[in-house]
């Protein structure tokens, strides 16, 4: 499914086709999922829908237009990490109308001013990330 922005800022999340995306003025965007909360309604997941409990990465978008990006740690003693539910529910209380998983694992990699803020974790404990080849970042010029 395409998680993107379209020219006016808006996150538009779906299964749309290349020529779809180009009609809806995508200008930036990643491949992922699963969708948490489209249009306001909110996915409702069986158990642990298969994906269980790891380190996530999401983002949302509240009606107002405000960007909510959310990085969650695990596989740590204490930490495991977090299932869909969680991201759902965390979503909800953030206000977002749209939302949508990201990468986890250790794809799930929070940066601020070129350092890693987050403890990334692979599935071996090693505290580690691993190339990725897309996607969001805030930049202020």
């Amino acid at each position: 499914g395409l998680i993107g922005f379209n020219t006016d800022n808006k996150l538009i999340i779906g299964k749309v086709t290349p020529d779809q995306a180009k009609q809806l003025n995508i200008r930036d965007a990643v491949t992922s999922g699963p969708f948490l909360i489209v249009n306001g309604q909110s996915s409702r997941v069986v158990g642990n829908g298969g994906w269980g409990t790891a380190p996530r990465t999401a983002i949302g978008q509240r009606k107002d237009g405000i960007v909510l990006m959310l990085v969650v740690d695990g596989r740590k003693v204490g930490m495991p990490g977090a299932d869909m539910d969680d991201l759902i529910e965390i979503m909800e209380r953030y206000g977002a109308y749209n939302a949508a998983a990201l990468d986890g694992g250790t794809s799930t990699v929070m940066v601020e001013n070129y350092k890693i803020i987050n403890d990334p974790v692979n599935g071996s404990g090693v505290h580690k990330t691993r190339p990725i080849a897309t996607g969001f970042g805030l930049i202020l010029e």
